[in-house]
């Protein structure tokens, strides 16, 4: 099957040289593309500048800048129909400046406001973006959140439209990387988490089975 993922942050400018983003490596994504594409998948990955990148010679990658940027190059990948499933694991910025300045900002100024304005959510727009059917797994981070809340924050997600299923991930356990750290996936219509599982590779076999089941 053909799969298109996506890893690490975007970048939203604020001029030429600074811009906002977040503590996303894209690691866990690299990892998923290269287990997709040891089990034989031909794997598209987009990923954020400076995220992690995958080691298996077969995954075809690409770079994506802001929201904006991440959004037409799905769009125009998607565009062909050659994709049977898209796994959206890049860490979106919810916001963005509202004006992005030419040249730099000068650093002398006593302060500089900022006013951010919401990003457009690119999930929802997956499955229209594609001719064909496919399958999409998206991402969900949560901070502190109990089990009704986390139901909740995937079920705002669901409700959205166009995923088949979510992996959570909470803020306050992703202090313990790799091995350690827990993943809870949530299927469309489920309150409670179907599985949860403990570290990337275990995730990835999850995934590597889910694509399969498609």
């Amino acid at each position: 099957m053909k799969i298109l993922l996506t890893s690490g942050a975007t970048r939203e400018p604020i001029d030429a040289v600074r811009f906002i983003s977040n503590v996303s490596t894209g690691a866990t994504g690299a990892a998923m593309a290269d287990a997709l594409a040891a089990a034989g998948h031909e794997v598209t990955l987009l990923h954020g500048e400076g995220a992690v990148r995958p080691g298996h010679d077969g995954v075809v990658c690409g770079v994506f800048g802001s929201t904006a940027q991440l959004g037409e190059r799905l769009r125009l990948a998607l565009a062909g129909g050659a994709y049977g499933a898209v796994i959206q694991a890049a860490a979106v910025s919810d916001y963005r400046p509202d004006t992005e300045h030419a040249g730099k900002l000068s650093s002398h100024a006593d302060e500089l406001a900022l006013r951010l304005v919401p990003t457009p959510k690119l999930l929802p727009l997956i499955k229209v973006w594609s001719p064909r059917p496919l399958r999409v797994l998206g991402f969900k981070l949560t901070h502190g959140a109990e089990d009704a809340a986390r139901a909740e924050a995937v079920g705002r997600l669901f409700a959205a439209g166009g995923v088949d299923a979510a992996v959570h991930n909470d803020l306050l356990e992703m202090h313990a990387a790799g091995a350690g750290r827990t993943f809870r996936i949530y299927r469309q219509g489920e309150a409670a988490a179907a599985a949860k599982f403990t570290g990337v590779p275990a995730l990835c076999d999850w995934v590597a089975d889910w694509v399969a089941a498609g």
